[in-house]
């Protein structure tokens, strides 16, 4: 019988041994790998716990209107009963603006 001994003078090299039994083992690393990938723990911080409760208000206040009506009908009220016409209300807001100004 006639085979190959090498390519170019270099000889092939020794393949490993493999046990009969590769594939029973193969399986049972995968059964061991699994169970510890279960055993797995994660634990969030307190600060990015209280991040995310940031972000989520962030995002509940970017889905509310700009205008909110409830504070607008309040104040058309105000103005119809004359509320803004008192001199200390007229006082307050006078010198809320001169810091504006």
């Amino acid at each position: 019988m006639v085979g190959v001994q090498g390519v170019g003078g270099v000889q092939e090299p020794n393949k490993p041994e493999r046990s009969t039994n590769a594939k029973e083992n193969s399986k049972a690393q995968e059964v061991e790998n699994e169970s510890s990938a279960s055993s797995d723990d994660i634990t969030i911080s307190s600060e990015a716990a209280a991040a995310a409760r940031v972000a989520a208000s962030i995002k509940a206040a970017e889905n509310q209107p700009d205008i909110r009506a409830d504070r607008v009908a309040e104040a058309k009220a105000a103005i119809e009963r004359g509320d803004y016409k008192k001199p200390e209300v007229v006082e307050s807001v006078a010198q809320k603006i001169s810091k504006y100004l």
